[in-house]
C-alpha cells in the first residue's frame, strides 16, 4: 500500500491508503532501495499469461572487460 501524507510541525496527516501496484509483489524479500532513498526495485509476480510463455533464450556476454577497455580509452 502507499499513502500521501503531509507533515506540519509535530503533526503527521496521512491521506487514504491506496494500492501501490496493480500487480502482486513476490513475498520473498525481493526488493531493495536505491542509495538515495528515492527509488525502490521490486520483483513482481508474473501474470498468468507471462507465466505460460516459455523462457527459451540465454544471453552470453563474453570478453566484457576486453570490449570495455577497447571502448573506453584511459
Amino acid at each position: 500500500m502507499a499513502v500521501n501524507y503531509t507533515a506540519n510541525g509535530d503533526s503527521f496527516i496521512a491521506d487514504k491508503p491506496r494500492a501501490w501496484s496493480e500487480r502482486r509483489l513476490l513475498n520473498n524479500g525481493g526488493f531493495d532501495f536505491a542509495p538515495d532513498g528515492k527509488r525502490i526495485a521490486v520483483i513482481v509476480q508474473a501474470s498468468e499469461q507471462e507465466a505460460q510463455q516459455p523462457q527459451n533464450h540465454v544471453i552470453f556476454l563474453e570478453n566484457f572487460f576486453d570490449e570495455l577497455r577497447r571502448r573506453v580509452k584511459p
